[in-house]
């Protein structure tokens, strides 16, 4: 607490385990702090609004680490969508599978696989449909770690989905799991009246090998957020700074 308290000190920084975050942002908010905070802003919706109201209300600024948006990706997709490349927008599609589950420790109090894992995807419907949705249908279940299911809520669930409805009919759906046996899965897909824009995973090399009795085979993508995402964590943080400086 002694960096929210310096008065040297213009901008935090809060990279804390999720139910923390609140508190922290609310500290922030009383000692005119801007803040950027690893999603999400905390694990439970009274807790959210009342720590953007508490920064809002302090003419503070808040940002919220959700780096997919400056993923070079996904803004390729946006641009198509705003560009009418596929023409209007039908459906979105997202998967995200982690390599390996988190440790138990980790997903206690971490506010469930919604919160936690699947805001990603859901935020990045929002960015691509360009609207909030109306509806929403979630389901979750655990297939991977077994240990988790004494836990309360989504906090039990390893493998989830998720489908939604927007205002201008579009639909999306979401799938997460904390475990793929192929490594990092992080792919979109956007399906238009004109065509279709997809993104593939990222991969360390373009390198293919072929033999007689397999084709195509390559190595696996990045193998986890830090590498598939490093640019746009970079970028992000570029973002937040010149938000200081020149808003």
């Amino acid at each position: 607490m002694d960096v929210i308290t310096d008065p040297e000190v213009d901008a935090v920084w809060i990279c804390s385990p999720s139910q923390f975050h609140a508190d922290q942002i609310k500290a922030c908010a009383a000692n005119g702090k801007h803040v950027f905070c690893e999603k999400p802003i905390a694990t439970d919706l009274a807790e959210t609004v009342e720590a953007i109201n508490e920064m809002n209300e302090a003419g503070l600024k808040l940002m919220i680490g959700l780096q997919r948006r400056f993923d070079q990706n996904f803004i390729r997709v946006k641009k198509a969508i705003i560009d009418k490349e596929v023409g209007d927008t039908i459906m979105v599609k997202l998967c995200s599978r982690d390599p390996a589950p988190p440790p138990f420790e980790y997903v206690k109090g971490g506010g469930g696989i919604f919160n936690d894992m699947a805001v990603h995807d859901l935020d990045m419907t929002r960015f691509l449909v360009g609207e909030d949705p109306i509806d929403i249908l979630s389901v979750g279940s655990c297939h991977i770690d077994k240990s988790i299911e004494v836990l309360d809520g989504s906090e039990a669930f390893d493998t989830a989905a998720c489908i939604l409805r927007y205002p201008n009919g579009v639909q999306a759906m979401v799938d997460v799991c904390r475990q793929s046996s192929y490594g990092y899965d992080q792919r979109a897909e956007v399906l238009g009246t004109k065509g279709m824009i997809a993104t593939d995973n990222v991969y360390p090399n373009t390198a293919r090998l072929f033999k007689t009795d397999f084709t195509g085979n390559a190595d696996m993508p990045y193998d986890f957020f830090l590498q598939r995402y490093n640019e746009a964590y970079v970028t992000e943080t570029i973002a937040f700074c010149e938000s200081l400086v020149n808003d």
